[in-house]
């Protein structure tokens, strides 16, 4: 819910006519969610994901078309492979679990789970974009 919530409010700074924002705090949410929760919570994070895309789209989606649908799904995808990926990263390049009492342990967690944690979605968003032609 507050990954879609996050989302929605996050879109408003998108530029028109589409839906690309430089800033998304969805994402963090979701990380917070994994770190916290663990890998379980996947299910969740495509809800949320899933939810935003389709209401983005919501007059292709009325009109019957497919491929929003299908993108709507590989960018949900993505999203929850991102904060798993993220999560692994993390603990792989031992950034989590952390006190956050030095500024070395803090960029640690802010590269390692932004930037690099981000080129999943990248990767299988703009994948499905171009699977489907968009």
């Amino acid at each position: 819910m507050s990954y879609c919530v996050a989302g929605r409010v996050s879109l408003l700074l998108a530029v028109p006519p589409g839906y690309a924002t430089s800033i998304w705090p969805s994402a963090g949410i979701a990380l917070a969610a994994a770190l916290i929760v663990g890998p379980r919570v996947w299910p969740g994070i495509w809800a949320g994901s899933f939810a935003v895309n389709i209401w983005m789209s919501f007059d292709s989606v009325a009109s019957g078309d497919l491929n929003a649908i299908a993108v709507a799904a590989f960018i949900a995808c993505g999203a929850s492979i991102q904060a798993l990926w993220s999560v692994w990263l993390l603990e792989r390049f031992r950034a989590w679990p952390t006190t956050l009492e030095s500024g070395a342990a803090i960029t640690r967690l802010l590269v390692v789970g932004g930037p690099a944690g981000c080129i999943a979605n990248a990767t299988i968003g703009v994948s499905g974009l171009l699977a489907t032609g968009l």
